[in-house]
């Protein structure tokens, strides 16, 4: 997960510490709390075919997620109208 880019330009100060160009602060998932940096050559881009495998998983992960929200709420809304609710 990107969280954050730097660009340091060549000739700066920043960029004979950290090297010039694009940094990339990372996070490995969002339940993480390491992050680390990395420079725009050390990134490998997904190809077309992983980065829709991924977006489908996470798409079918809240499809499934808003399933049991309704499923609950059904079961409230039951309750409630067959005057078990408050």
């Amino acid at each position: 997960m990107i969280l954050g880019l730097y660009y340091y330009p060549n000739g700066t100060e920043l960029a004979e510490q950290f090297g010039d160009g694009w940094q990339y602060v990372l996070m490995p998932n969002k339940n993480s709390d390491e992050i680390s940096y990395l420079q725009e050559n050390q990134i490998q881009p997904l190809s077309p075919q992983e980065l829709f495998t991924q977006i489908t998983a996470e798409i079918d992960f809240y499809q499934r997620q808003i399933a049991m929200l309704q499923q609950q709420l059904s079961i409230l809304a039951g309750e409630f109208t067959n005057g078990n609710g408050s």
